[in-house]
């Protein structure tokens, strides 16, 4: 007999949380490596502080996802895999983060399917190639997502 657990709103907003930091952290990893891809001057400042950007952006990214993993047993397995909630509003935070970031991955990846690898578009990027390109799409898709969740959910607390 499968055991039911109560899964608190409370339980489920910070599960969400963690997911929407461990995006932001992955936003920032991509853009760091893109960055460090780009500088030339291996020896300047900038180029140090792309790199600790880079490791600290990782490390960060790995903690919030063990703590995701371990979460688990907090929140209801739909919750986990699906990001479907009880909480109502937590839900909807959910669900408004998921369908922007769909929708900006659906809408950026036609466009680069459509356009990578013509010669208009990889002059206009040029030095960059597409798969830059599709570096900066997944970096806008996990900022979006893990942006909109921190802020629809700090929203929520100045009411509160």
């Amino acid at each position: 007999m499968a055991k039911s657990i109560s899964v608190l709103p409370e339980q489920e907003q910070q599960y969400l949380t963690i997911t929407g930091k461990a995006s932001i952290a992955l936003a920032f990893f991509l853009l760091a490596e893109l960055l460090s891809t780009i500088i030339s001057k291996t020896d300047s400042v900038i180029y140090l502080l792309v790199d600790l950007t880079l490791f600290a952006s990782f490390i960060y990214f790995l903690v919030l996802g063990t703590k995701s993993m371990k979460f688990a047993k907090h929140i209801s397995k739909l919750g986990f895999w699906t990001y479907k909630f009880n909480d109502e509003y937590v839900d909807y935070v959910s669900s408004l983060s998921l369908r922007a970031t769909c929708h900006i991955m659906v809408i950026g990846g036609a466009f680069l399917a459509y356009s990578g690898d013509s010669k208009w578009f990889v002059e206009l990027i040029a030095p960059f190639n597409p798969t830059d390109a599709l570096q900066v799409l997944l970096c806008l898709a996990a900022s979006t997502h893990g942006t909109l969740i921190l802020w629809q959910l700090g929203k929520e607390e100045l009411y509160e």
